[in-house]
């Protein structure tokens, strides 16, 4: 009766250093150097710790004590990899997805706000030719003003640097004059023959320059987050489903484990995982990684 108490107790005092809870006490482990309060962490946490860090080097180490993990004995189930892929699959067509479907929706939003714009006029539908039906007028018309608003965003942060580095910058604000040209034989009075149409033409004429450099700006934006979303979700499905695959032991009342093994590390220069791992033992992912991160 008395051991139990003591158990208990134990238990109660024991800290999740992560989600900081104190809930399901059989899920803590003590995977590290760390003492006092930061001993003990749920292994879900760790796990989702070591799959969602940015930095990469928490899947081995830990950020505290710098100790790396020992990993238990592995085991390979190709058909559990293949499950894994599978879903790393649907995530990035998830995302993309999504972000299609967001530009869609912008477009479609300004198609309307267009048609109900030039309900009275009909200064846009009078541009193209009577065969487009009315939604295919607005909804070209709404594509070259989001390329138009791409293209416009695209050269700001091309002049302010925002491609090139992720830092914010000061760009400097300097005086824009509009110059009426196309509208000639302009009087005193600012009275322009042809009713002052040539403002209208070079307008048009911007919006398509604009158009046509947000095309191309938006193509290589697209293919750059393409890029990065594929890379996320690689690196961060690869990780969560090795944290499954590699599990990191438990030391729990077996301290002196942990110090002979660090010991050993800093003396002979081995890796701190299980000695028997630091034979030849190849580990190969079982979805695309860097390198660079997350090779063992």
């Amino acid at each position: 009766m008395a051991e139990s108490s003591v158990v208990l107790a134990d238990n109660v005092l024991r800290t999740c250093r992560i989600c900081f809870d104190t809930n399901n006490p059989k899920d803590f482990i003590s995977p590290c150097l760390c003492d006092g309060g930061s001993a003990y962490v749920h292994r879900k946490c760790l796990d989702e710790w070591r799959a969602v860090n940015k930095k990469g080097r928490a899947f081995k180490y830990c950020e505290v004590c710098q100790f790396e993990y020992v990993i238990e004995p592995i085991l390979d189930d190709p058909v559990i990899d293949k499950r894994r892929l599978l879903i790393f699959r649907l995530l990035v067509t998830r995302d993309v997805t999504l972000i299609l479907l967001l530009f869609q929706a912008i477009i479609v939003g300004l198609t309307f706000l267009l048609q109900w714009a030039d309900k009275k006029n009909h200064v846009i539908k009078d541009i193209y030719p009577t065969s487009m039906s009315s939604f295919g007028i607005y909804y070209l018309s709404s594509l070259i003003i989001f390329f138009a608003i791409l293209g416009l965003f695209g050269l700001i942060g091309a002049c302010c640097g925002w491609i090139t580095t992720d830092e914010p910058c000061y760009c400097g604000c300097y005086q824009c004059y509009f110059f009426g040209a196309g509208c000639q034989n302009c009087n005193g009075n600012n009275d322009c023959n042809g009713n002052g149409s040539g403002g209208g033409s070079v307008i048009l004429i911007i919006i398509v320059i604009l158009a046509v450099i947000g095309l191309a700006i938006g193509i290589i934006l697209g293919g750059i987050l393409l890029s990065k979303i594929m890379k996320r979700h690689t690196n961060k499905l690869w990780l969560r489903q090795e944290t499954k695959k590699y599990v990191v032991k438990d030391f729990q009342g077996k301290r002196h484990e942990l110090k002979i093994i660090s010991t050993r590390q800093s003396s002979t220069g081995l890796s701190i995982r299980n000695p028997i791992a630091n034979n030849n033992t190849k580990i190969t992912p079982s979805a695309p990684v860097e390198k660079a991160e997350t090779h063992f």
